[in-house]
């Protein structure tokens, strides 16, 4: 496995010279983001309470926070699903100019399910680990980090089966992943700082690294299998 640093390297070079696409659909998957996002400072406003006679502001709010939940859930999830596997065909080098056009693909296949399925389960678990202590919950959130891209590649496993293969896959390599992540808190602050715009690029390079990390990690992995 590569360190830290030489991940961070190869993505970029990964990406060198085809970061037009891609932060369009970056750009476009943060745009989702922020509109979904919203309901949060609608439903907050008291005059939103006065739209709905007799019922008041605690209604509207929860009214509000349902819809945009639901939306969420049926159009950012998949989306941000098809996002995120999309980079296997960046790092695999099948071309990145329909990346957009990835992004919503889950809406007109049968990947639909799939695309709520495996993120949502990962999540569940994920926050039910939360509710117990912070440093397990981070620690569960490493050990699933795989378990997209294996859905990807692997779409004869259940979604319950992904999130296992990931585990098995992870043992032993969370803490480098871990320093991966922890490399990018310069850039992170900097995106914070420009108010998000930054995020545009540095986001995909994250991505990036994400899965040239699964790929070698696949390859470790099914080595130390064999032998």
């Amino acid at each position: 496995m590569k360190n830290y640093k030489e991940y961070r390297d190869l993505a970029a070079k990964t990406l060198s010279g085809r970061m037009a696409s891609i932060v369009i659909a970056t750009l476009a998957l943060s745009v989702m983001d922020l509109l979904l996002g919203t309901y949060t400072n609608i439903s907050t406003n008291p005059s939103i309470g006065r739209l709905v006679p007799g019922v008041g502001f605690a209604l509207s709010n929860f009214a509000w926070m349902s819809i945009f939940g639901i939306i969420g859930f049926l159009v950012l999830m998949p989306v941000r699903y098809s996002y995120e596997t999309a980079f296997l065909n960046v790092v695999r080098d099948k071309g990145v100019k329909d990346l957009t056009t990835r992004m919503f693909s889950c809406f007109n296949t049968k990947e639909y399910g799939r695309a709520i399925e495996v993120p949502l389960l990962v999540s569940v678990y994920t926050i039910l680990w939360m509710l117990l202590f912070i440093i397990p919950g981070i620690v569960k959130a490493y050990s699933y980090a795989m378990a997209i891209y294996i859905s990807k590649d692997k779409p004869e496993l259940s979604a319950e089966e992904c999130i296992q293969e990931s585990r098995r896959m992870m043992s032993g390599y969370k803490g480098k992943l871990f320093l991966l992540d922890l490399s990018y808190i310069g850039w992170v602050l900097l995106c914070i700082l420009t108010c998000g715009i930054l995020s545009l690029w540095v986001a995909p390079k994250m991505e990036t690294a994400h899965v040239l990390f699964y790929e070698d990690l696949k390859s470790e992995v099914n080595a130390h299998t064999e032998q």
